[in-house]
């Protein structure tokens, strides 16, 4: 039988330990009601076969006085319910294994890892409930590097490597068991279909992070030609599927799974444009947003493909780049229309972005398009703004560029009437504008790097033919045949020399010009560029959120901005307090949220400007907020982990996340600190300064919290024993520098945790027992360095130098702490000796004030 769940069985399954309990004492009060007879007939014949058994001890289950018939009909009928009861019994226990299993997924263990995915993979054949869960947190796996291995040696990253390759193949059986297997009781066109069906399914209700994976896993699937092409052509006829009303939910999953599959095969897209033309940029599209959305990234595919994984190269001559569509393509036609669409949804957002991707991935000259997007939205505003005032004056037909793009009009709609224009065409506008910002800069850099190939590979062939003979020869020829073999080097000589008056012969002059171009003209620009109209608006929008109360209007408006700061260094320097002051003091979760990234960002474009300011970075990690502290906390991985900030005692907040409420946000700090320590011993130069902040100042930790963020930290050293010594050292010198107990507490403790193994390490510990030998009258300190003693014999396999200077050390600290022990006695002592003198003197000086008082009375009777 196959386990199924329901509400009332999971109801029936929770009150199960009660009931089997309850079945378990009846059963025993019949057995032993039958005792007598039951033990009579067992000891005459201990062989006779179950059926004559289970006759004989009829009466063990309470049928007394039934026929035969009815007897065994009982007792089938109550075996029955024993086995639905366990049945029911084992789909609960499944399920409370379940979280259990999806911690497994992510274990070190590659065995634990490849048995938890065996058990999902059975569990949805059976329908558990929950197991789909599982299902989905698989692909994640699918990011395990191929190869890989450890610092022990060649044979350990071999099995390393193996084992890595056990995963994703595990990973790549277990979907195609489950999806992409066809059934033998049906035909191929049925198998087709439901493979399509189980793929579009597998794209209800993912989440980005799911849905990242998947596309990994379906390319991987597709380069491995274990896609049939039929089931890319059923995909295809559901996506266009126009006869009947098809649920948005299929449509949206066929088109991201040929996105997907487009990955790896981008003829998926050249050999039916047109299909994505009609349905995603035509009525289909601008009724879903989401749709075109989709479409707009499976478009993006015609031009160089992406992969998502690092260091991934392409191998097939289908992978290499196409040349950039012309503007007047019909492509850019059907995104315009996506773009100017009207309809107020929040899915339009997503879709203008991937539309604008789109034009700049394939456009030859997308910033021409980009432009008169702009100019187009600008116009809608501004003649919003001219009716809400009362000016029927000016009409559209207006052809002076910078009248439509005018910053003064335009920022006065939060200051003049309550409500000088909509805030939806307004955040559209700011929306357009600062994502067309950041995708200049894409360009220019793609630029950039074209050049500079396109010089790499001219120069060493073209320098090898003027050197050669030959080609001397042939220059110096002007008439006849010469001058015909004469004129192709000329001509690549004045391309050459074009190219150089555009872009400089060097690669650093390439470099240097791009660089100006983004430092003085996109933001600065003489000419009125079309970005440097709209930086004051953004400003002023950003300065006044309270005036300009519309949620959606002030997240648009910051997010422009932090994208515009990205682009020039001077314009980043003049508004980076408005942006830090922002990051402080805005109500908005999201906004704060969109600064933290930004300032990631403006810390890899401009490290120099966030440098003196790297402190703000960190503020965001004690946000009340969990979706900020989680984003603040992924925008610093990224940036530690890469090189791209120093820090500089900082790790103390990123520790403080280790005991964090949310457990994504603990586990995310340990993914961290566990990245960290592989690089260059970070985690073992921070420490002090890690130790410092969560035990001194106004936000140290409390003391449970900290020795458990300890205890995780010192595992990173605990196999250096140089670390070790230096670590004893310098704990040891902070004891000299403090006199409060709590710190000599945390001081203490951090010691203990230390493995006191070579010679060395015991040494510096006993030469710097005079820096402690003072704070051995605590009780907790003393306490600490006691274990340290007991764990260091506790050891088997210690050498005899050791032991002998750790029995050194404890006679010698027994010593200082009987010593410390009698100084704090004798200081109590004088200071209660020293109180009662004070007290006698008070007292005498009180009686004496009684009498004059006395004597003063007498003198005025």
């Amino acid at each position: 039988a196959t386990p199924m769940q329901s509400p009332d069985m999971a109801q029936a399954a929770k009150k199960l330990p009660k009931d089997v309990d309850s079945d378990d004492e009846d059963e025993a009060d019949n057995a032993k009601d039958g005792n007598e007879s039951g033990d009579a007939d067992a000891d005459a014949d201990e062989d006779d076969d179950g059926a004559t058994a289970t006759a004989a001890n009829s009466n063990d289950f309470g049928n007394a006085g039934l026929s035969p018939e009815m007897a065994a009909k009982a007792m089938h009928l109550q075996f029955q319910q024993r086995y639905y009861r366990d049945a029911l019994y084992f789909v609960y226990q499944l399920q409370e294994a379940q979280p259990l299993l999806l911690q497994l997924l992510g274990s070190t263990s590659k065995s634990e890892v490849m048995e938890a995915m065996d058990f999902f993979v059975a569990a949805v054949r059976f329908r558990v409930d929950g197991a789909q869960e599982g299902i989905r947190r698989m692909s994640h796996l699918i990011w395990i590097p191929p190869t890989g291995g450890s610092s022990g040696g060649g044979s350990a990253e071999g099995g390393a490597s193996e084992e890595a390759r056990g995963v994703r193949a595990k990973l790549i059986d277990s979907y195609m068991q489950l999806y992409l297997t066809p059934s033998e009781r049906l035909g191929a066109a049925q198998s087709t279909s439901l493979i399509t069906r189980n793929l579009i399914s597998l794209t209800f209700g993912a989440t980005l992070a799911e849905l990242t994976s998947l596309e990994e896993l379906i390319r991987t699937l597709m380069e491995e030609n274990r896609i049939s092409q039929a089931v890319v052509n059923k995909l295809r006829s559901v996506y266009g599927y126009t006869h009947k009303t098809l649920p948005p939910a299929q449509r949206r999953g066929a088109i991201i799974i040929l996105g997907m599959l487009a990955q790896a095969r981008r003829s998926i897209v050249t050999d039916d444009i047109d299909l994505y033309l009609r349905i995603g940029l035509g009525e289909y599209g601008r009724e879903d947003l989401a749709l075109s959305k989709y479409t707009c990234m499976i478009l993006q595919c015609l031009g160089a493909s992406r992969s998502r994984r690092p260091g991934a190269v392409a191998a097939s001559v289908d992978d290499q780049e196409v040349r950039r569509l012309p503007m007047n393509s019909p492509i850019f036609d059907g995104l315009q229309r996506i773009i100017e669409h009207p309809r107020r949804d929040p899915e339009w957002f997503p879709a203008a972005e991937q539309a604008l991707n789109t034009i700049y991935a394939l456009g030859d000259k997308p910033d021409a398009l980009a432009v008169r997007l702009v100019r187009d939205q600008a116009r809608l505003v501004q003649d919003l703004v001219r009716i809400s005032k009362g000016d029927g004056g000016r009409t559209d037909n207006d052809d002076n560029d910078s009248d439509a793009m005018d910053v003064d009009e335009a920022a006065s709609i939060g200051t003049g009437a309550r409500k000088l224009v909509d805030p939806w065409d307004l955040s559209r506008l700011l929306f357009m504008v600062g994502h067309i910002a950041i995708k200049e800069i894409v360009l220019l850099e793609s630029i950039e790097a074209e050049l500079k190939r396109r010089r790499s590979d001219d120069s060493e062939p073209r320098r090898k033919k003027r050197a050669s003979p030959k080609s001397k020869g042939t220059r110096g020829r002007g008439r006849g045949k010469g001058r015909a073999k004469e004129m192709p080097v000329d001509s690549d000589d004045e391309e050459d020399d074009e190219l150089n008056q555009i872009a400089g012969s060097t690669e650093d002059e390439i470099g240097d010009i791009m660089s100006a171009i983004r430092e003085r003209e996109l933001l600065f620009g003489e000419s009125k560029s079309l970005l440097a109209l709209f930086g004051p608006l953004l400003v002023h929008v950003c300065k006044n959120l309270g005036k300009f109360n519309d949620r959606l209007l002030t997240v648009h408006a910051t997010a422009a901005l932090a994208k515009f700061m990205c682009i020039s260094s001077t314009f980043c320097e003049q508004n980076l307090p408005l942006l830090l002051t922002l990051l402080q003091r805005a109500k908005s979760p999201i906004i704060r949220a969109n600064i933290s990234i930004a300032l990631g960002d403006i810390a890899v474009c401009f490290n120099n400007l966030i440098g003196e300011n790297v402190h703000y970075l960190y503020g965001p990690l004690h946000d009340a907020d969990t979706k900020v502290k989680k984003t603040t906390l992924m925008v610093l991985t990224h940036l530690i982990l890469n090189g791209m900030v120093k820090v500089k005692g900082q790790l103390g907040e990123m520790a403080k996340c280790l005991e964090d409420k949310d457990q994504r946000v603990a586990d995310m700090a340990r993914l961290f600190f566990s990245e960290l320590s592989t690089k260059d011993n970070a985690v073992y130069n921070n420490l002090p300064d890690i130790i410092s902040s969560l035990s001194m100042g106004a936000g140290a930790v409390n003391e449970e919290s900290f020795g458990r963020i300890m205890k995780f930290l010192f595992e990173f050293i605990k196999e250096k024993d140089r670390q070790t010594e230096n670590v004893v050292e310098k704990l040891c010198q902070r004891f000299r520098n403090t006199t409060d107990a709590r710190q000599c507490r945390d001081i203490a403790y951090c010691m203990a945790l230390l493995p006191f193994k070579s010679e060395r390490s015991v040494r510096r510990l006993l030469d710097g027992l005079s820096s402690f030998q003072d704070k051995l009258a605590q009780d907790a300190v003393h306490k600490y360095f006691v274990e340290i003693v007991a764990k260091n014999r506790s050891q088997s396999a210690i050498k005899q130098e050791v032991k002998t200077l750790m029995d050194e050390f404890e006679s010698k600290l027994k010593e200082a702490r009987a010593k410390a022990i009698g100084e704090d006695e004798d200081d109590s002592e004088a200071l209660a000796a020293g109180e009662g003198v004070a007290s006698m003197q008070l007292q005498s000086a009180q009686q004496s004030d009684v009498d004059m008082g006395e004597e003063d009375e007498d003198e005025d009777l």
